[in-house]
């Protein structure tokens, strides 16, 4: 065994250090390899890390001890346990007692974890660092560690972290314990990956690459799953179309003296055309030499290389496997795996663009997005609120006044961990300021990860959108049921209609001491009126009562109406009923804008779902061509596949080829947006309280809604805003027309929105409502 004892992070006088160590197959040149050392070596952690290598210290061994970072090899054989190296492992973990064991793939998750339980450490995360989808053409030794570790997943960890949501995905099918497992995206340090003119100058002229010449890339190891041989099929076929262009390969194995590869090369006529340039240690320079950079694999789970290149300012051209195709979203271009020609397709169009000055800006922004969304640092905050979350329940298990101590445990059950984020999160927050031990239980999605950032402490559950095999919904109930039996929460507060369903029934089942449901909306149930509906909305109004039956709850309506017609259907006690209007808007951040010069623009931010108002809004548009007020209509907000009144991608793409309306797609910026409008429409049909409305007050905008629940509670008539009557473009066209021409009434309306939103729907008041009750509810005092 080698070893070498590592830098000690500062910390108080007195203080023992939080100390991980992380088990890893081997130290070698991989994906997994450079996340974990990126992760130990990021500056500004309180961690003491130490990395034990199952087999040999490979390449970032000696990276990592110069670091300062501990590193041990056991000198395993690759691939099985040898019994000297095990037991080396239990004598280190047993001697170090560290806080938390990190794994990472499949052999160390299978030998470490096992090891570190023996080792009776208990707090055991898991790491998975492959898609799985061509699992069967890996290793023996892969295969088999992954079928034991999906089994054993229910007692060794205490968390598994996968790097891709496609990964996640695909491993819980597998029968990987579903309830611990979170998504956390690889960090990159966008110092190091960075747009470089001199770098790129410096290298094109040393590969006589000409001034104006197109130059693709690949980045990737010499191994089957990259399919190499897609890549040069593809180069092949827009060679013979593009004259000069070139192409650079790189990473282990890619020489000449790689007689496959030189086969493939031959193959297509290319040793005039293709570069190979074997392993380097200067990526980031060689990235940004390149024009694109094509990632060819038929398999992989978080591809590294795309976000590197994105953050270069590279054009990605990627095949969809793993999480390729959310990586480059909007920004890239994506082609089916194994199809060459599909492939060329994709890279041709890159091509065709690649000179425009809107296309240069586009990887400028797509640069952006990786650096909001996969920086280094934000990788390592999750990681660390993973660790020190898993450390605090370990501590919990060991004592039992720690849960008294720690004050009453607020469990958050919610469909979209998204949803979470922009419509509960200042509850959250202010909950564990007054003194709460927050947990938020969610299906998975991209989200977690910043749930994770917070400091909350994340459950992943089982849930459906479509609700249609009642197997399925069953197990839904039984997981909260499971998750509340673990984790014993004082309180429930469930927000939309499937948790506040399934999490009442579970808590009671569980014995929840107390209940609190959110009716943000009846929803799409309570306006089907085919025999169909009427037949679900029974069974709903009966599941109702028995959720919201808890002795001890309380239910929270947006609006009276909704209130109005559970209390009728005998599913909620006049007692419970509390009336708080909508989910607060923070003042701060949404502020009230003068309006923009130009035409004025009719601005409509929702999801894209028929009982939304979308269809009245673009009949509404179309309605008004060629006015001469020069009326722009505005559609932002995303189609939603799994909601049956989902409007299609091909039906918004169809109506903006028209020129009706503009579909701006899903929009983070919504201050941003409403800055640049005049006037906020939502045509719905019904409503919990609208958020985009409330909103839209915060920014003193004018509002055109419909005269139904929940919208007409947003706005005072015909002082903040207008009401129509619902699904009448007419109506609707007329009204909106009306403020697009009468500048004053606009202006005058605006004011009044923002005073409404500063009297009513204050983000701060909303949270000091909701802890109040949080307390009411757990007997820990009054407000």
């Amino acid at each position: 065994m080698s070893e070498q004892t590592s830098l000690v992070p500062p910390t108080h006088e007195g203080q023992t250090p939080f100390r991980v160590v992380h088990i890893i197959s081997g130290l070698g040149q991989g994906g997994a390899e450079t996340v974990l050392y990126r992760l130990v070596t990021a500056p500004g952690q309180q961690i003491q890390h130490h990395v034990v290598s199952l087999t040999d210290e490979g390449v970032f061994g000696e990276r990592l001890r110069a670091a300062g970072v501990a590193v041990t090899t056991l000198g395993m054989p690759s691939g099985r346990p040898s019994l000297s190296g095990l037991r080396q492992l239990y004598a280190l973990l047993k001697r170090e007692r560290p806080n938390v064991v990190q794994t990472w793939m499949y052999h160390a998750d299978l030998i470490g974890g096992v090891v570190a339980r023996l080792a009776g450490i208990r707090a055991v995360s898991w790491g998975i660092r492959n898609s799985g989808a061509n699992l069967a053409q890996g290793s023996r030794a892969s295969r088999v560690s992954a079928w034991l570790c999906a089994r054993l997943s229910k007692w060794v960890p205490a968390r598994i972290v996968a790097c891709a949501q496609e990964a996640s995905r695909r491993h819980q099918q597998w029968g990987y314990r579903a309830d611990i497992m979170q998504v956390i995206p690889n960090g990159y340090d966008l110092s190091r990956w960075r747009p470089d003119a001199q770098a790129r100058a410096r290298l094109r002229a040393q590969w006589g690459v000409q001034d104006g010449a197109l130059l693709i890339g690949s980045v990737a190891r010499w191994n089957p799953l990259k399919d190499h041989g897609n890549f040069l099929a593809a180069f092949a076929l827009c060679a013979r179309q593009h004259s000069g262009l070139k192409a650079v390969l790189l990473g282990d194995g890619i020489s000449a003296e790689n007689a496959a590869l030189m086969a493939l090369i031959d193959q297509h006529g290319l040793r005039e055309q293709v570069m190979l340039l074997g392993r380097r240690d200067d990526v980031p320079e060689v990235m940004n030499a390149l024009d694109m950079h094509v990632l060819s694999s038929m398999a992989e789970g978080f591809p590294n290389v795309v976000a590197e290149a994105m953050a270069t300012g590279v054009a990605c051209v990627v095949t969809d496997v793993g999480d390729a195709a959310r990586i480059v979203g909007a920004d890239g271009w994506v082609a089916p795996p194994r199809n060459a020609p599909a492939l060329a397709e994709a890279m041709l169009q890159a091509l065709q663009v690649l000179p425009l000055p809107e296309t240069r800006q586009k990887l400028l922004n797509a640069r952006e997005r990786i650096a909001g969304e996969y920086g280094l640092t934000r990788m390592v905050q999750a990681y660390d609120n993973v660790w020190r979350t898993m450390a605090q329940e370990e501590t919990r298990a060991h004592s039992k006044s720690d849960k008294r101590a720690a004050g009453p445990r607020l469990c958050f059950v919610i469909n979209n961990p998204a949803f979470f984020m922009s419509h509960r999160l200042p509850l959250a927050l202010g909950a564990r300021d007054a003194g709460f031990d927050v947990h938020v239980a969610t299906m998975d999605g991209p989200a977690v990860a910043q749930i994770n950032e917070h400091g909350l402490t994340h459950h992943v559950i089982p849930l459906s959108r479509s609700g249609g095999n009642p197997l399925q919904e069953v197990h839904s109930i039984w997981a909260m049921w499971r998750l509340f039996r673990q984790i014993r929460p004082d309180l429930i507060h469930a927000v939309t209609i499937k948790p506040v369903l399934y999490a009442g029934i579970a808590a009671r089942l569980a014995r929840v001491p107390a209940y609190m449901a959110a009716i943000s909306g009846l929803g799409f149930l309570f306006l089907d009126n085919s025999r169909k509906g009427v037949w679900v909305r029974r069974i709903v109004t009966v599941l109702y009562r028995l959720a919201l039956g808890h002795p001890n709850s309380r239910v929270i309506f947006q609006n009276r109406n909704d209130a109005e017609v559970l209390q009728q259907a005998g599913a909620v006690r006049s007692g419970q009923i509390v009336l708080i209007r909508g989910s607060g808007v923070d003042l701060t951040a949404y502020q009230a804008f003068p309006e923009p010069e130009g035409p004025p623009v009719a601005l409509m931010v929702a999801r894209m779902l028929a009982d939304k108002g979308v269809r009245e809004f673009v009949e509404a548009a179309r309605l008004a061509a060629g006015q001469p007020h020069g009326l722009r209509w505005v559609l932002a907000g995303s189609p939603d596949p799994g909601n049956p009144a989902s409007v299609t991608e091909q039906e918004l793409l169809q109506w903006q080829t028209e020129g009706v309306v503009t579909w701006l797609g899903e929009q983070h910026d919504i201050a941003g947006l409403y800055r640049d409008c005049h006037i906020a429409v939502l045509p719905s049909y019904r409503e919990g309280l609208p958020k985009s409305l409330i909103e839209a007050a915060a920014c003193g905008r004018a509002v055109v809604t419909t005269d139904v629940p929940g919208c007409r509670d947003a706005i005072t008539p015909d002082v903040t805003g207008l009401l129509v009557p619902v699904r009448d473009a007419v109506a609707l066209c007329e009204a909106v027309q009306r403020l697009a021409g009468d500048v004053e009434l606009r202006t005058t309306m605006g004011r009044a929105s923002r005073e409404l939103a500063e009297e009513a729907f204050d983000i701060r008041e909303v949270v000091r409502r909701h802890v109040a009750l949080y307390r009411e509810l757990t007997n820990t005092g009054k407000a």
